[in-house]
């Protein structure tokens, strides 16, 4: 039942992520949307900021985020990386002065996607598919010449072997990155809301514990379901922070 679960997980966090429209109505309003816009609307090119990736070099200023995980490396940002940030700011900023309440979580939907899955991140949960699909071939196959009261505990053997190794895989190259770049650009995102807007403490404390509970579900020896669980309920934390700061 574990093998199963876990390759249910695996299968889930492959899934295609819904695609973002960035277009405009006939009135002029602009519209950010998850479903393609409708045929007389100009699309418009996404300005969604750059994710930023944990150790990448730059020499730029450096951004001090606000109190977080301890250990938590600072974030420097490239010009081009400062200029989509100050894009977004302007655009939640037109959101809250119209009342768009659609747009602030849409524009949150949409880096979230982006530190989930963006920058190759959507193909490595092909790696621990293939661990276990690896080991359970050479067990099949060392078992191959053995009499039938061997065959299966080796096979079993093997397919055991390959869960362990696609949960290291999971969380080191999947789980941990994208806790990092959620942590790092949710704080950026906290500078950003627009019109000067700041998270009132209990939001703060609120962000702060998901983050926290990010980073322990991205450990080895934890379930690899309660990550995506995680996740999960701090997006649903985000929207709420992003309408109601």
């Amino acid at each position: 039942m574990t093998a199963i679960a876990g390759l249910l997980v695996l299968a889930l966090l492959g899934q295609a992520q819904p695609s973002t429209y960035y277009w405009r109505d006939a009135a002029g309003q602009t519209h950010i949307t998850n479903t393609p816009p409708p045929p007389d609307a100009e699309v418009l090119q996404a300005p969604p900021p750059p994710a930023v990736e944990p150790g990448k070099a730059t020499h730029t200023e450096v951004v001090r985020p606000s109190a977080g995980l301890d250990g938590q490396p600072q974030v420097q940002l490239s010009p081009g990386q400062k200029q989509a940030w100050k894009s977004l700011e302007e655009r939640l900023a037109k959101a809250r002065s119209e009342g768009d309440r659609q747009t602030l979580q849409a524009v949150a939907d949409s880096l979230f996607s982006d530190c989930l899955w963006g920058h190759g991140l959507w193909a490595r949960p092909a790696a621990p598919v293939l661990a276990v699909a690896l080991l359970g071939l050479l067990g099949w196959w060392f078992a191959f010449g053995l009499r039938a009261s061997l065959r299966a505990p080796l096979i079993a053997g093997a397919l055991l072997l390959g869960l362990v190794l696609a949960q290291l895989l999971l969380n080191t190259m999947l789980y941990r990155p994208q806790a990092a770049r959620l942590h790092q650009n949710m704080v950026l995102l906290e500078q950003h809301l627009g019109l000067g807007k700041a998270l009132r403490p209990e939001h703060l404390r609120l962000l702060q514990q998901h983050y926290q509970a990010l980073k322990q579900a991205a450990d080895p020896l934890q379930p690899p379901w309660r990550f995506p669980m995680e996740v999960k309920a701090l997006r649903a934390a985000l929207k709420q922070v992003m309408v109601e700061p």
